[in-house]
Protein backbone atom coordinates (compact mmCIF):
# COMPACT_ATOMS: atom_id res chain seq x y z
CA UNK A 1 0.00 0.00 0.00
CA UNK A 2 1.36 3.49 -1.06
CA UNK A 3 1.10 6.16 1.42
CA UNK A 4 1.55 9.38 0.41
CA UNK A 5 2.89 12.55 2.24
CA UNK A 6 0.70 14.69 0.35
CA UNK A 7 -0.30 18.36 1.58
CA UNK A 8 -4.17 18.02 2.42
CA UNK A 9 -5.54 21.35 3.23
CA UNK A 10 -8.97 21.18 1.30
CA UNK A 11 -12.14 21.40 2.57
CA UNK A 12 -15.08 19.95 0.81
CA UNK A 13 -18.50 18.16 0.59
CA UNK A 14 -19.29 15.67 -1.82
CA UNK A 15 -22.85 16.82 -1.59
CA UNK A 16 -22.24 19.41 -4.16
CA UNK A 17 -20.87 17.07 -6.16
CA UNK A 18 -24.12 15.14 -6.40
CA UNK A 19 -26.43 15.59 -9.58
CA UNK A 20 -30.08 14.68 -9.45
CA UNK A 21 -31.46 11.10 -10.78
CA UNK A 22 -33.46 12.73 -13.21
CA UNK A 23 -30.64 14.10 -15.19
CA UNK A 24 -30.40 13.33 -19.06
CA UNK A 25 -27.47 11.64 -20.15
CA UNK A 26 -28.71 11.55 -23.75
CA UNK A 27 -26.38 12.68 -26.82
CA UNK A 28 -25.54 15.65 -27.29
CA UNK A 29 -23.09 18.12 -29.55
CA UNK A 30 -19.42 17.20 -28.79
CA UNK A 31 -17.21 19.93 -27.36
CA UNK A 32 -13.82 19.59 -25.77
CA UNK A 33 -11.81 22.59 -24.09
CA UNK A 34 -8.77 23.88 -25.27
CA UNK A 35 -5.56 21.18 -24.95
CA UNK A 36 -3.30 23.59 -23.18
CA UNK A 37 -6.11 23.76 -19.92
CA UNK A 38 -6.85 20.37 -20.01
CA UNK A 39 -3.43 19.34 -19.63
CA UNK A 40 -2.86 21.74 -17.07
CA UNK A 41 -6.01 20.60 -15.09
CA UNK A 42 -5.18 16.81 -15.56
CA UNK A 43 -1.65 17.39 -14.51
CA UNK A 44 -2.91 19.44 -11.62
CA UNK A 45 -5.41 16.69 -10.55
CA UNK A 46 -2.82 13.88 -10.96
CA UNK A 47 -0.11 15.87 -9.01
CA UNK A 48 -2.13 17.12 -6.20
CA UNK A 49 -3.84 13.26 -5.65
CA UNK A 50 -1.30 11.72 -6.14
CA UNK A 51 -3.08 9.57 -8.52
CA UNK A 52 -2.05 7.50 -11.41
CA UNK A 53 -4.07 8.84 -14.03
CA UNK A 54 -6.00 11.97 -14.46
CA UNK A 55 -8.85 11.75 -17.17
CA UNK A 56 -11.78 14.07 -18.14
CA UNK A 57 -14.40 11.97 -19.86
CA UNK A 58 -17.94 12.76 -22.00
CA UNK A 59 -21.07 11.11 -21.95
CA UNK A 60 -21.91 10.66 -25.76
CA UNK A 61 -25.05 8.08 -26.62
CA UNK A 62 -24.73 5.81 -23.53
CA UNK A 63 -20.70 5.84 -24.23
CA UNK A 64 -17.89 6.99 -21.89
CA UNK A 65 -15.66 8.75 -23.97
CA UNK A 66 -11.96 9.21 -22.47
CA UNK A 67 -11.63 12.33 -23.98
CA UNK A 68 -8.07 13.49 -22.43
CA UNK A 69 -5.77 11.64 -20.35
CA UNK A 70 -2.78 12.08 -18.30
CA UNK A 71 -0.40 8.97 -16.98
CA UNK A 72 -0.04 5.24 -18.02
CA UNK A 73 -3.77 4.79 -18.55
CA UNK A 74 -3.04 1.98 -20.92
CA UNK A 75 -2.35 0.51 -17.13
CA UNK A 76 -6.02 0.49 -16.71
CA UNK A 77 -7.10 -0.73 -20.55
CA UNK A 78 -7.83 3.01 -21.04
CA UNK A 79 -6.59 4.84 -24.27
CA UNK A 80 -7.34 8.35 -24.88
CA UNK A 81 -10.67 8.10 -27.38
CA UNK A 82 -11.75 5.02 -26.39
CA UNK A 83 -15.40 4.78 -25.46
CA UNK A 84 -16.68 1.96 -22.31
CA UNK A 85 -20.39 2.12 -22.00
CA UNK A 86 -21.85 4.53 -19.93
CA UNK A 87 -23.76 2.11 -17.25
CA UNK A 88 -20.30 0.08 -16.62
CA UNK A 89 -18.59 3.46 -15.06
CA UNK A 90 -18.12 5.00 -11.78
CA UNK A 91 -18.67 8.26 -13.77
CA UNK A 92 -22.48 8.02 -14.92
CA UNK A 93 -22.77 6.69 -10.78
CA UNK A 94 -21.07 9.88 -9.44
CA UNK A 95 -23.31 11.97 -12.06
CA UNK A 96 -26.19 10.68 -10.41
CA UNK A 97 -25.05 10.95 -6.71
CA UNK A 98 -25.43 6.48 -6.40
CA UNK A 99 -21.38 6.79 -5.69
CA UNK A 100 -19.48 9.20 -3.69
CA UNK A 101 -17.09 10.94 -5.71
CA UNK A 102 -13.96 9.83 -3.48
CA UNK A 103 -13.21 6.00 -2.82
CA UNK A 104 -9.41 5.69 -1.30
CA UNK A 105 -9.95 1.46 -1.25
CA UNK A 106 -12.25 0.03 -3.89
CA UNK A 107 -11.32 -3.67 -3.68
CA UNK A 108 -12.47 -3.06 0.28
CA UNK A 109 -15.57 -0.78 -0.02
CA UNK A 110 -18.57 -2.79 -0.56
CA UNK A 111 -20.54 -0.33 -3.21
CA UNK A 112 -17.92 -0.74 -5.90
CA UNK A 113 -15.43 -3.79 -4.84
CA UNK A 114 -18.10 -6.39 -7.53
CA UNK A 115 -18.05 -4.32 -10.21
CA UNK A 116 -16.44 -5.60 -13.10
CA UNK A 117 -14.91 -2.12 -14.08
CA UNK A 118 -12.92 -2.28 -10.51
CA UNK A 119 -11.59 -5.74 -11.14
CA UNK A 120 -10.79 -5.00 -15.00
CA UNK A 121 -9.40 -1.94 -14.51
CA UNK A 122 -7.78 -2.78 -11.30
CA UNK A 123 -8.68 -0.31 -9.33
CA UNK A 124 -7.50 1.11 -6.12
CA UNK A 125 -8.53 4.82 -5.62
CA UNK A 126 -10.53 6.92 -7.48
CA UNK A 127 -11.81 10.47 -7.17
CA UNK A 128 -13.80 11.81 -9.70
CA UNK A 129 -16.01 15.18 -10.05
CA UNK A 130 -18.77 15.97 -12.29
CA UNK A 131 -18.52 18.40 -15.01
CA UNK A 132 -21.94 19.89 -15.58
CA UNK A 133 -22.72 22.70 -17.88
CA UNK A 134 -24.43 25.80 -16.66
CA UNK A 135 -27.55 25.19 -18.65
CA UNK A 136 -27.41 21.77 -16.37
CA UNK A 137 -26.57 19.29 -19.04
CA UNK A 138 -24.35 17.00 -17.88
CA UNK A 139 -20.74 16.86 -20.07
CA UNK A 140 -18.83 14.04 -18.10
CA UNK A 141 -16.63 13.91 -15.47
CA UNK A 142 -12.64 15.03 -14.11
CA UNK A 143 -11.28 11.53 -12.64
CA UNK A 144 -8.00 10.17 -11.02
CA UNK A 145 -7.59 6.86 -10.91
CA UNK A 146 -4.50 4.48 -9.25
CA UNK A 147 -3.81 1.04 -8.79
CA UNK A 148 -3.21 1.25 -5.30
CA UNK A 149 -5.72 2.46 -2.28
CA UNK A 150 -4.69 5.49 -0.80
CA UNK A 151 -5.62 6.04 2.85
CA UNK A 152 -4.91 9.82 2.44
CA UNK A 153 -7.60 10.01 -0.05
CA UNK A 154 -10.97 11.80 1.30
CA UNK A 155 -13.62 14.09 0.69
CA UNK A 156 -12.07 17.19 1.42
CA UNK A 157 -9.87 16.48 -1.53
CA UNK A 158 -13.28 17.07 -3.97
CA UNK A 159 -12.79 20.83 -2.99
CA UNK A 160 -9.82 20.91 -5.64
CA UNK A 161 -11.11 18.70 -7.93
CA UNK A 162 -14.46 21.25 -8.10
CA UNK A 163 -12.48 23.69 -8.79
CA UNK A 164 -10.44 21.97 -11.41
CA UNK A 165 -14.23 21.00 -12.88
CA UNK A 166 -15.48 24.33 -13.04
CA UNK A 167 -12.18 25.78 -14.82
CA UNK A 168 -13.05 23.31 -17.35
CA UNK A 169 -16.81 23.94 -17.74
CA UNK A 170 -15.83 27.35 -18.07
CA UNK A 171 -13.24 26.63 -20.75
CA UNK A 172 -16.07 24.51 -22.70
CA UNK A 173 -18.48 26.90 -22.45
CA UNK A 174 -16.37 29.43 -23.64
CA UNK A 175 -15.08 27.92 -27.07
CA UNK A 176 -19.38 27.18 -27.65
Amino acid sequence: MRVSQRNRSFVGSRASARIPLEVDLSSRETRVPPQEVVESVLASAKEALDMDIAIVTEFVDGRLVFRAVSGDASSFGFEEGESIPLEHSYCKRVMEGSLPGVIADAANQEIVRDLEMTREAAIGAYAGFPLVLSDGRPYGTLCCLSHSSDPWLAERDLELMAKLAQELVRRLEDEE
